[in-house]
């Protein structure tokens, strides 16, 4: 017939489970620091990326405006 655990038994079964859980919630946080900080690498690549649309945005509107001024001194000068 089997046997009851007795106290202790199941007192270093429950340590042993906490432990054990302890040690899961652990690596589950060490892995979502390691995502934490990934994100953090991506979110500064976008950063820097939309740092630079921006300045080729103004280029490209700098480039427009000399474009527009140029076609009107050719117009100007093919009317003369």
């Amino acid at each position: 017939m089997d046997r009851e655990p007795s106290n202790a038994e199941l007192m270093t079964a429950l340590v042993e489970l906490h432990g054990a859980v302890t040690q899961g919630f652990a690596r589950v946080d060490a892995r979502f620091a390691q995502v934490d900080a990934r994100f953090a690498e991506v979110d500064a690549r976008f950063e820097r990326l939309e740092s630079r649309f921006t300045s080729m945005d103004g280029e490209l509107k700098g480039i427009h405006y000399w474009m527009a001024r140029s076609d009107r001194r050719f117009a100007e000068l093919e009317g003369r």
